[in-house]
This record gives C-alpha cells, structure tokens and sequence, in this order.
C-alpha cells in the first residue's frame, strides 16, 4: 500500500473539516507521545466526532499554538478547560478549550488487530500507568530498547 504523507497543517485541516461534518476518520499516528499504548508510524486511529469529554479520553485537539495533538485527558475544569497528556511524556501537559476537541480515538488498530480504548482493560491499566508516572521515564525506556520491537 502506498504511503501519502502530507504537511501535517493540510491534513489536520482537513481531519478536523471531516469531523466536524460528522465524518469518523482513520489517521496513521507520530511521534512517541503515547507509547505504550500507541506506537507512532505503526499503529493507526479510528477518530469519531466529538461528544461530552471525559477524563481519559484519547482526544485530538487544536491547541491555541496551532498545533494538533492526540493526547489523553487527564483533567477538566469547570469552566470547560481541558489538560491533556501523553501516556509517553513524563512532563509537560497542554490545555484547551472543550471546544478545541475535535475527534475521540474510539479504536486503536495495532499491527491490524482493533482495540477499544474505552475498554475495562485498557482503562485499568491505563490508571495503572498513570499512577506509575515517577517511574515512567524508565519504564519506557526499557519499552523503547527491548519491547517496542516485538510489541
């Protein structure tokens, strides 16, 4: 299968237009910012238009920067204020508007296998990784070197 990579400008443009049009949308992922559960440039997502937000949550959202992030929620305020986190960062969050949340990961398709996010099972050990946060840096490290491979 042939691989079209576009400005990540032109494509999210046209991912959040798909979206907002009620449109559910499959996107190839990047970056390391939500390993393990999400290997960038091997592991894709199924992307639904967005509801009501919810603490856990794999989100795309359009920051204030311009930039687009598929990120896990971790907290949301009163005032619609949205803070959300890489399960591979061990720092750093960003925050926007509800509004700003233009697509819901509702499947994570891994090596062609489909997985529900929202599942018991991925949200227990998603708690667990959370709780895990100190140690994250070496845990996935040792993900990075032995496991990322065969995973």
């Amino acid at each position: 299968m042939k691989k079209l990579i576009l400005p990540n400008e032109i494509l999210m443009g046209e991912v959040e237009r798909l979206l907002s049009q009620g449109t559910a949308v499959t996107i190839m992922t990047k970056g390391n910012s939500m390993l393990p559960f999400i290997v960038g440039e091997r592991d894709s997502v199924v992307l639904k238009p967005y509801g009501k937000p919810q603490v856990g949550d794999i989100a795309l959202a359009h920051l204030d920067s311009g930039a687009y992030v598929l990120h896990r929620i971790i907290a949301i305020s009163d005032t619609g204020m949205v803070t959300l986190m890489g399960d591979g960062n061990v720092r750093g969050t960003e925050q926007c508007h509800a509004g700003r949340l233009y697509g819901k990961a509702i499947t994570v398709i891994r090596r062609g296998r489909k997985c529900n996010p929202d599942s018991k099972l991925w949200m227990f050990v998603w708690r667990m990784w959370r709780l895990m946060l100190p140690a994250r840096r070496y845990l996935l490290a040792i993900y990075r070197l032995l496991l990322i491979k065969i995973i």
